[in-house]
């Protein structure tokens, strides 16, 4: 399996980190207005953001 392709490296790392940051900045807009769940997903973005890097070593580097 090619995993030096441009379509592959696309759906492995742009679309999820794209995701992470996305789920980082709800729970931070959240942490901002005190609710609750905040630090839920918050932790949640950086933990995918985090496999996304993994994925990258593991996989495509």
């Amino acid at each position: 399996m090619d995993l030096q392709g441009p379509g592959l490296t696309y759906i492995l790392l742009v679309i999820p980190t794209i995701f992470s940051l996305a789920v980082i900045v709800q729970g931070v807009y959240k942490l901002t207005r005190h609710e609750a769940d905040g630090k839920i997903a918050l932790g949640f973005g950086i933990f995918f953001l985090l496999l996304v890097g993994a994925a990258y070593f593991f996989l495509i580097r």
